[in-house]
């Protein structure tokens, strides 16, 4: 006991227990004898460990903070595991009554937020291109293969989306616009989302920080908010975008139209007809993502705030033309589209200091380029 006591407390980023429970798990995934050597948080993020073992092995462990977080991620990992080319981390093991689970240690390397803040523009291109065929190869595969999961809830997008309606409609209502009329398409948000033929397994929050870049690939992690729905609330990540992410800037057509044709090409080439009914669902998703921001709106009428690279200002106002972009060219939620337009308009004169500023790696000459957050450190 001693000596066990001993070699838990060279682990402070660990529980005796927590250790004895990696240890168990390790154990029944490759064999007795595997033993943690250290642990480490990555980032700031004290539930999520590295564990170096003998030779010069690792791998990462969560610790649960939710029990639904904990129990999604749990199943989409388990559930990706039977991916023949690994889009996710490789689940490698889970204690619910410890309240951890293990998977593959990525390892170093790059997130597309990298590339977006300290890369350049070819490099954005290639490593949205990969980021898209990550998250089509993931769609296409999971639409193929019948679930859902036990475990794996509906996306909270879907849950954001009905608890921000009222704060959105309030909102247009405050600035003196006639929103009544586009209630009714905003009930049927979630029913065209719902009936769409394009439902898999949803990252639901696909943000650029939550991937890893390298050899030519992606692979995709924290799948702690992911359900089971509608692929369209992630591949509008592409057009919005990114609209959960503190990561956020201008993300040119020109740029993101070669990623969203490579996403496009993984689906078709699963045999999954891309016809009116996705540009209807795509739009559908890019109208959630405005209304789930209906209390951010209320809020940034009196105040703008700071988050990562951006405040919250420019983000709505990007997010709302890119949903009326979606409305006009699909010809659905015309009430919305509507609504949103006069959104736009209105908020663009109430904040003409509203920047939609670039991406570094994206900046035009003598453009506004995002600011880069204290607490992001670049990895190569």
């Amino acid at each position: 006991m001693a000596g066990e006591n001993a070699a838990v407390a060279t682990l402070p980023a660990l529980s005796a227990a927590e250790t004895r429970a990696a240890e168990a798990l390790l154990a029944r995934a490759w064999g007795p004898g595997t033993s943690v050597r250290a642990a480490e948080p990555i980032w700031d993020r004290s539930h999520v460990v590295r564990l170096h073992l003998a030779a010069d092995r690792s791998v990462v462990l969560k610790k649960r903070t939710d029990n639904d977080a904990f129990g999604a991620e749990v199943a989409a990992l388990e559930y990706l595991g039977g991916m023949p080319e690994p889009v996710a981390p490789r689940l490698l093991g889970a204690d619910a009554d410890a309240g951890i689970l293990l998977m593959e240690d990525l390892g170093p390397g790059a997130s597309l937020a990298d590339s977006l803040l300290a890369g350049d523009r070819s490099r954005v291109r290639a490593d949205l291109v990969s980021y898209a065929k990550a998250l089509g190869s993931m769609h296409a595969w999971s639409m193929r293969h019948p679930g859902p999961p036990a475990g794996l809830p509906a996306p909270s997008w879907l849950g954001v989306l009905a608890r921000g309606q009222e704060a959105f409609l309030g909102a247009a209502a405050a600035l003196g616009l006639a929103a009544a009329g586009a209630g009714p398409e905003i009930d049927e948000l979630s029913l065209i989302l719902n009936a769409t033929r394009y439902q898999g397994l949803v990252h639901d929050d696909a943000c650029p920080d939550n991937v890893r870049l390298a050899g030519g690939g992606c692979r995709i992690f924290d799948f702690e908010t992911s359900g089971w729905g509608p692929v369209v609330l992630d591949a509008c990540y592409l057009l919005a975008p990114f609209p959960s992410c503190w990561c956020f800037g201008r993300l040119p057509a020109a740029v993101a139209a070669p990623a969203m044709s490579a996403y496009r090409g993984c689906l078709e080439a699963a045999g999954i007809d891309l016809g009116p009914s996705w540009d209807a669902a795509m739009t559908a998703a890019l109208g959630a993502a405005i209304v789930a921001w209906g209390p951010a709106i209320t809020r940034a009428l009196q105040d703008d705030h700071e988050w990562g690279t951006t405040t919250m200002r420019p983000r709505l106002l990007t997010w709302l033309r890119s949903f009326t972009s979606a409305a006009a060219r699909s010809g659905v939620l015309p009430g919305l589209g509507v609504l949103a337009g006069e959104l736009h308009q209105r908020l663009s004169a109430r904040w003409p200091e509203a920047v939609i500023a670039d991406y570094p790696a994206l900046a035009r000459p003598g453009a506004a380029r995002v600011q880069v957050p204290d607490f992001w450190a670049p990895q190569a």
